[in-house]
């Protein structure tokens, strides 16, 4: 049988309706609804008391905001024994803590239906500055055989269904299907077959528009051109 994870799906769609987002994550966690923003504003509440002194004391040093620290550091008392030094410390730490929730998101798969033009693939980690960095590929229609769901095994011999990508190689002059790659839609999520299904019917409608015209393999015939 599928995964049983408890994944939802999210479609947004453009103001043209020329392009269409299907994201699969998780439900989000009570603490991402609802803990959160408290949380944030509770750390940057306990860090003003902190940062008020910090100025206060930097303005009675009279040396500065750049001295102010190395002198800190180097204080006779020690620096975790100055009174100033925990209200540097706190206030760096609530700081930092506030922007670490701040930053966080939930993690998600997405395939991005763009009509007449092609597809492209995302996955996005917890932390939204890493998403310079996340999986990122775009596929042109020309180079799109076709887009399938296909069923296969997982982890410890489970059967999932996944869905898909075929894309043909430019650089393969031959139509057997050699040369070819699979694109896996959704590869850290691996979604139910029920999720994978919509998203198969309403891909197939946005990309080809009217005419759905695509590639699929014949045995024997190589790459044929298909109407629906």
């Amino acid at each position: 049988m599928s995964s049983a994870k408890d994944y939802i799906l999210n479609i947004e769609t453009d103001d043209n309706d020329k392009a269409v987002t299907f994201f699969v994550r998780e439900k989000p966690s009570l603490f991402l609804r609802f803990l959160r923003a408290p949380l944030v504003a509770l750390l940057l509440a306990l860090s003003i008391p902190s940062l008020i002194e910090i100025s206060n004391s930097v303005d009675r040093s009279g040396t500065g905001a750049r001295a102010y620290l190395p002198n800190l550091l180097f204080h006779n008392n020690g620096p975790f024994f100055s009174g100033e030094t925990r209200h540097v410390v706190t206030a760096v730490v609530s700081v930092l803590a506030a922007l670490l929730l701040a930053i966080v998101q939930q993690p998600s798969d997405s395939i991005i239906i763009m009509e007449n033009m092609g597809v492209q693939l995302n996955s996005t980690k917890w932390w939204s500055f890493s998403n310079g960095l996340s999986n990122r590929e775009f596929i042109p229609l020309s180079d799109i055989i076709d887009i399938v769901i296909h069923e296969g095994f997982h982890g410890y011999g489970q059967v999932i269904f996944y869905m898909c990508v075929l894309t043909r190689n430019r650089s393969s002059n031959t139509d057997s299907g050699t040369g070819n790659s699979v694109k896996v839609v959704f590869p850290h999520f691996l979604p139910r077959k029920d999720i994978l299904l919509q998203v198969w019917k309403q891909s197939l409608a946005m990309l080809y528009g009217e005419k759905r015209r695509h590639f699929r393999y014949v045995p024997g015939q190589g790459l044929k051109k298909i109407k629906h």
